[in-house]
């Protein structure tokens, strides 16, 4: 199974105004059809979901691989 993959993202939404850095993070995870992100971004996380790629913190990543 692989977890883990690199990407050259082609992407270019412009979704965070507060942290426009922070964009690149969606691009990559809608590049490569991501089923999660992972972090700890206040604004990454505010929007819960991008594009069918969900957007958890690392307690709710650990809650949903216990399941």
């Amino acid at each position: 199974m692989q977890i883990s993959e690199i990407v050259v993202s082609e992407s270019k939404f412009e979704v965070i105004e507060e942290d426009p850095d922070d964009d690149i993070v969606l691009n990559a995870a809608y590049d490569s059809r991501a089923d999660y992100i992972v972090s700890g971004d206040k604004h990454l996380l505010k929007l819960r979901e991008f594009k069918g790629t969900k957007i958890v913190s690392v307690k709710e990543i650990l809650t949903i691989l216990q399941q």
